[in-house]
């Protein structure tokens, strides 16, 4: 209301204006009909004898440029989305509406000062659009199109780039199978910044409208130098065919590399030796006067204490960061040390660092682990001989030979270390080489276009123009003559990386423009579009064949590829980046990603996984794991869906059946489920409460082959942190007797008993979830199947806590999204204003205390259009879990303790607390459908009549066509729409055909330009 009064008092006092000239200058020019609308809509309320809100219209005719100018951008949105006049007064007409809506815009366009236009392309006002309009079909003649654009990369397709450039293969966890994967954002050896990360909220996340900032350059920069040096220094050179002219530029180069190398290591093993050889005794007279370091005198203890130290895995790990390692075992693995005391031995140690010119500090603190722990680095020995090789003495080819004697003649002098004789040696001849590749000169211009032309095509998939390969080969000289060829190779990379073309995906039209103004996409344009809307990836082989050779041209050709990439199943992905970080190992999909992570982003569900919940309102531990299988979970049902593609908007809304503990193969759920069956009827009848272990020995053949967890009979000694083997047993024949002595069909395949590792799946407190309790689940081996109290994604709960609060579920939230997503509605954002908080009181329900300050007047307009559908899911708690009460969590109404979790995975350890009825009635409007609008009971008759709406139908369209072209419908995109609509219905309720549809509409196959 507040908004509105603003407006009318700006445009009231437009109207008092007596200059009457059109658009003047800085002065306010209003035609006579702009003034006549103004003056009947706002003078009633904004006279100089009752001026609401408290703003006097005498005053405005003083506004300055500045304040006029945010004034009309309000006005100008406020007009776009009906919030002027208030809805009690009477209307303007459409043609006054559009008459005060284009004299603002002329206003602001005179100073480009309108923020509407930019506004509007952001993904949070994409339903300001007018969903009637959209498909009633008033507007389908209007020609499809978007305009030219270059857009950032996602965060997905940055990681796709840089795993295809580096040539990073991938493989993960398939069903029983271990697959090559594509989305992966991990590079072994190679540190990474991903500067493209996507927002974390529910809906469509990757738009057409975000900037690059100066975060995005700084990352990239540093990226850009990681990846230089990882082509070149590792990758170059492991694989002299990744990158042909790196390898020839670098021969000479590398070959003295190789050679610095091989000295160096062969002077820091031996040197010692050599100088004896090539000094005899006057040898002993050039090394440096010895000084001992002096140690830290251990302390005295009392009489009956001992000296504490630490244990010696620690002191051994220490020895090896002070880089002692090596020569204490070396020294220790000569047999001329062998009959050396402990003393002998340290001080040869000590001279040994001494000589070589080791740091003092260093040497202290490895003499001070000798002194401590002597005995024990030499009975690690003993117990690890296979660990430590003995170093061979081997020497170089005779002319190496010759050249290391000649350079430690020409560079020792007396007092020298040995370290110090080999930098010498090492910098005359790092300084020989460089003459030597001085003289052979730089790069020719053949192979610099050589070397443009590989990093082109590995870094943005195409060979450069002529103009683009000289002016780069001559970027190349200037950098290998300021900086040499391997900096200069390192440099032209990252000019490539840092390029827009790299982190912007161009979509320009070609060709002569149509009679709208517009123009095809480029064939390889249209081959990134295609690909990066379907799979993230860059254009496949076919893909790419097809632009070049012409045959993505028509729709047909966009069909036959969209389509193919559509029906691959050889072809796999990984799912869920922060899975992948928990190394969970169910995590892959054969469907096309940004088919299945458009429902991921429309419903929201993987914000489960970042929601903070405590294990002990859980009932069980573990949560994480169980967390993680209820995201991988929805995932699969989802691609369940996908899969069968009939019906699947209704499916999704309306499913009775889900996964819940099962990696989708029938077949292995049921042989697990058969093999603890079998287990359970072998000892059923047999008192093996009170076996001991010889018992055992009587079923040996038996338990060899059922392979009972940590039950071995010709083991039965072994024992672990649960306990020893009969014990062990009987954990797990409690479990085994519970899962199946109250009438179950089927055992649940989860672990024999609570320990470290799984016997079969991570996560099986996901049961919890759902209401089925570990030692009484009617376990479903074929699923999905049927569970009792869901319906749909939205009884899911995945959504559920996706869609709550910590310790508490949220019906706002949860019936915004309702509003926003399935009925193409809009909420405005929360006043400033206003306080939304809600009070606490824990002795009455959320849903009361919600009511209590939501359902007054003032706020009643917005949350009219929230609480209603959100009360309906206030049969499930904040972990989805479905109720009939309450649980008022609060030390004043603490009923009972619940246990600690002490090892037993089927103790439930919540707390109990006093209870009140839930009331989980809401109502429906806004299907634009009178017989599905209404009052509803609960969540389930919710999802059932929003899954027979039309709206709800249109409105995930929508958000289809917002995801797959990256930008929000306008009018002119009515017939896509329509079409995609009209393709769902005709195939059955098929998501590919909506695809389709929208990847061969007007509308992602046309641009225009911007000016136009």
């Amino acid at each position: 209301m507040k908004r509105s009064i603003l407006l009318c008092v700006f445009v009231l006092a437009l109207a008092a204006s007596t200059n009457t000239s059109a658009y003047a200058g800085d002065s306010l020019g209003i035609p006579k009909d702009v003034s006549s609308v103004l003056v009947q809509s706002c003078l009633d309320c904004h006279s100089d004898d009752s001026a609401e809100g408290d703003i006097r219209l005498d005053a405005i005719a003083s506004i300055d440029l500045d304040a006029r100018l945010d004034l009309l951008n309000r006005a100008q949105e406020q007009l776009f989305l009906k919030r002027m006049p208030p809805e009690d007064v009477e209307q303007p007409t459409n043609a006054d509406r559009t008459r005060l809506a284009e004299w603002i815009s002329h206003e602001l366009d005179m100073y480009d000062a309108s923020k509407l236009e930019k506004k509007m392309q952001k993904p949070e006002f994409g339903n300001y659009v007018d969903h009637d309009q959209l498909f009633s079909g008033e507007f389908k003649d209007l020609p499809g199109f978007t305009y030219d654009r270059r857009w950032l990369i996602s965060e997905y397709i940055f990681n796709a780039k840089f795993q295809r450039i580096v040539q990073s293969n991938v493989r993960a966890k398939r069903g029983d199978q271990n697959v090559p994967v594509f989305g992966s954002h991990k590079i072994r050896d190679l540190s990474l910044t991903n500067p493209f990360l996507l927002p974390e909220r529910s809906g469509v996340r990757y738009y057409a409208d975000t900037d690059l900032t100066g975060g995005h350059l700084s990352s990239m920069l540093t990226n850009a130098q990681n990846t230089s040096v990882y082509m070149t220094e590792y990758l170059a050179k492991r694989n002299p065919r990744y990158l042909p002219a790196v390898t020839e530029i670098m021969a000479l180069e590398d070959s003295h590399n190789a050679t610095l190398a091989s000295r160096r290591e062969f002077l820091e093993n031996f040197i010692a030796r050599l100088c004896d050889e090539y000094y005899g005794v006057e040898n002993q007279s050039m090394l440096p006067q010895f000084i001992p370091v002096t140690l830290k005198e251990i302390e005295a203890v009392e009489e009956g204490e001992i000296y504490k130290k630490a244990p010696t895995h620690v002191a051994f790990n220490m020895l090896k960061s002070l880089d002692g390692e090596d020569t204490v075992y070396q020294n220790l693995l000569n047999p001329e040390h062998a009959s050396k005391s402990d003393d002998e031995f340290c001080e040869l140690c000590e001279r040994t660092w001494f000589y070589f010119g080791d740091h003092e500090r260093d040497i202290q603190g490895r003499m001070t682990i000798l002194r401590d722990y002597m005995p024990a680095i030499r009975e690690n020995l003993e117990k690890n001989r296979r660990k430590f090789k003995p170093l061979v003495y081997k020497p170089l080819a005779d002319a190496e030979m010759q050249e290391i004697e000649s350079a430690i003649r020409r560079n020792r002098q007396p007092g020298d270390h040995f370290g110090e004789i080999i930098e010498k040696c090492t910098t005359e001849w790092e300084k020989s080489f460089r003459r030597e590749r001085v003289k052979a000169g730089p790069p020719s211009d053949e192979l610099l276009h050589k070397l443009v032309d590989e990093l082109s095509l590995q870094i943005l998939e195409r060979s450069p123009d002529t103009a683009e390969a000289d002016q780069y080969v001559t970027l190349a000289k200037t950098y290998t003559t300021k900086l040499g060829n391997l900096k200069a190779i390192q440099k032209l990379i990252q000019t490539l990386i840092l390029s827009s073309e790299f982190v912007y995906r161009q979509e320009l039209g070609s060709g002569q423009p149509d009679e709208h103004g517009r123009r095809p996409l480029s064939p390889r344009d249209a081959s990134y579009a295609i690909a990066y809307a379907l799979t993230d990836q860059s254009p496949d082989k076919e893909l790419a064949e097809a632009a070049r050779s012409g045959k993505l041209n028509t729709k047909q050709d966009y069909r036959r590829e969209v389509t193919r990439i559509l029906n691959e199943r050889d072809v796999y992905y990984l799912i869920d980046p922060i899975l992948e970080d928990k190394n969970y190992p169910d995590n892959t999909t054969d469907v096309a990603i940004r088919k299945l992570r458009f429902f991921r982003e429309f419903f929201g569900y993987p914000a489960t996984i970042t929601i903070f919940k405590d294990e002990k309102r859980f009932g069980g531990d573990r949560l994480e794991n169980a967390t993680a299988r209820l995201l991988n979970e929805t995932d699969r049902l989802v691609e369940h869906i996908l899969e069968k593609d009939e019906h699947v908007f209704e499916q999704l809304l309306t499913t009775e059946e889900f996964f819940v503990y099962h990696d989708g193969n029938n077949d292995r759920m049921q042989a697990a489920s058969d093999r603890i069956k079998s287990i359970y009827q072998h000892f059923q009848d047999l008192d093996w409460q009170n076996f001991e272990n010889e018992d055992l020995l009587d079923h040996r053949d038996f338990l060899k082959e059922v392979k009972m967890r940590s039950v071995d009979p010709d083991n039965l000694e072994a024992r672990n942190r649960q306990g020893n083997t009969i014990q062990l047993f009987k954990k797990s024949m409690t479990t085994i007797t519970a899962r199946l002595n109250k009438g179950q069909r089927e055992a649940a395949p989860y672990d024999l008993y609570r320990g470290y590792g799984n016997d079969f799946m991570r996560g099986y407190n996901v049961a919890k979830f759902f209401n089925f309790d570990l030692d009484n689940w009617d376990y479903q081996t074929h699923q999905p199947a049927k569970v009792a109290h869901r319906k749909g994604l939205l009884t899911h709960p995945a959504w559920l806590i996706a869609h709550a609060q910590n310790t508490e579920t949220d019906p706002v939230i949860r019936g915004k999204w309702v509003r926003e997503k399935l009925l193409a509605g809009t909420i405005p954002d929360v006043p400033i204003t206003v306080d939304a908080a809600v009070p606490e009181d824990h002795h009455r329900t959320l849903r009361d205390r919600l009511a209590s300050v939501t359902e007054v007047t003032y706020c009643w307009k917005c949350h009219q259009q929230m609480n209603p559908l959100g009360y309906a899911f206030e049969s499930y708690d904040d972990f989805g879990r479905f109720r009939e009460e309450e649980s008022l969590e609060h030390p004043d109404n603490l009923i009972k303790k619940g246990p600690e979790q002490r090892g037993d995975h089927l103790v439930d350890t919540r707390d109990t607390y006093k209870t009140l009825p839930i009331d989980s009635t809401g109502y429906l409007a806004g299907t634009g459908d009178a017989s599905l609008d209404g009052e509803v009971s609960d969540a389930i008759d919710l999802a059932e009549r929003l899954g027979k709406s039309r709206r709800v139908r249109q409105s995930i369209i929508r958000h289809a066509f917002r995801y797959f072209l990256g930008r929000n419908e306008t009018l002119s995109d009515s017939k896509t729409l329509i079409d995609a609509e009209q393709a769902y219905i005709d195939n059955h309720g098929s998501f590919d055909a909506v695809i389709v549809s929208l990847l061969t509409s007007d509308s992602f196959m046309y641009r225009k330009a911007i000016e136009d």
